[in-house]
């Protein structure tokens, strides 16, 4: 139910493009589009939604890094890769150490957001390793550029994607959990109150104290520094790529969909925007029928 939802809405921003140029009297058509996964559980998501839409008859093309987790190749999408100058050593490591730091009990709130701080580093640096590989492969993005993509599904965790949709003047389709700072809020121009929705690393609920407001309003305000600290070194890489100055923030602006992969049965409420949907339960496997041996048992029981 969950992916069906998830292709409607991608399936309605591919045909956006292409709508008008539909032949009169058809109800069927064909779109083109461009998946920029990220690595590791981020991909279980995306790898469904790009298997489907390949499924139904479209073109989907999907690149990534020549060295990766779990990103690789598909029955119902064309994968397209480029070399990059790192080893898979570099990544198992770096999964050791955030495993070891997100698994730490009992740390206090300073200690625990500059481990953080300090993995993301590590993350985000291998990361702006990848996009510079990417940018620079002029053979590759002049291949995606003339594909004339309808539209670009990606995790904006990693702004590669988002960068390149941008480059592209490709309307993007933004899939994630959420993204370090509350960036993706800043893009959104999304109500984000902290004296009820719960910082990262605080602990807290929505419902809490005085002095956990307190708390949460001076998180808020770092978060901002956090945030520009943490992806400053994309600002080079993205100014060499578009041969202009734009932050981040402007250009994950002009995503057409969010599909947020949480559900606020699990989650604490908090204000959404019209293109905001959520989806949480995508990675949740589908459940096969009971047999009827299954069901005599439970109705004897």
């Amino acid at each position: 139910m969950h992916l069906g939802i998830i292709l409607c809405l991608v399936i309605s921003e591919v045909s956006s493009a292409v709508l008008d140029q539909r032949p009169s009297g058809k109800s069927s058509w064909t779109g083109k589009l461009l998946v920029v996964p990220m690595d590791g559980s981020h991909w279980t998501g995306v790898k469904a939604v790009a298997e489907e839409m390949g499924r139904r008859g479209h073109t989907v093309i999907v690149v990534i890094p020549e060295i990766s987790m779990r990103l690789g190749p598909g029955k119902h999408y064309i994968t397209k890769t480029f070399p990059v100058n790192y080893e898979l050593d570099l990544l198992n490591e770096i999964l050791t150490e955030h495993v070891r730091v997100v698994t730490s009990p009992g740390q206090s709130l300073l200690k625990s957001m500059t481990s953080t701080a300090a993995i993301f580093i590590k993350i985000f640096n291998m990361m702006v390793s990848t996009s510079e590989s990417l940018f620079k492969n002029q053979e590759l993005i002049g291949f995606l550029r003339e594909q004339n993509f309808d539209a670009v599904l990606t995790d904006p965790a990693l702004p590669m994607g988002a960068i390149l949709a941008y480059n592209l003047s490709v309307p993007a389709v933004y899939m994630l959990r959420g993204m370090p700072c509350g960036i993706d809020a800043a893009a959104t121009a999304c109500p984000d109150p902290p004296s009820y929705i719960p910082r990262f690393h605080t602990q807290n609920s929505d419902r809490m104290t005085f002095s956990q407001r307190v708390l949460n309003f001076f998180v808020s305000i770092l978060e901002p520094l956090i945030c520009k600290f943490v992806y400053w070194p994309y600002e080079e890489v993205t100014f060499n790529f578009l041969q202009r100055d734009v932050s981040l923030t402007e250009i994950l602006k002009t995503g057409a969909i969010w599909l947020m992969r949480y559900d606020f049965n699990l989650e604490f409420p908090k204000p959404l925007m019209p293109n905001m949907q959520l989806i949480g339960g995508i990675n949740c496997e589908i459940g096969n029928p009971l047999t009827k041996v299954s069901i005599t048992f439970i109705l004897t029981t």
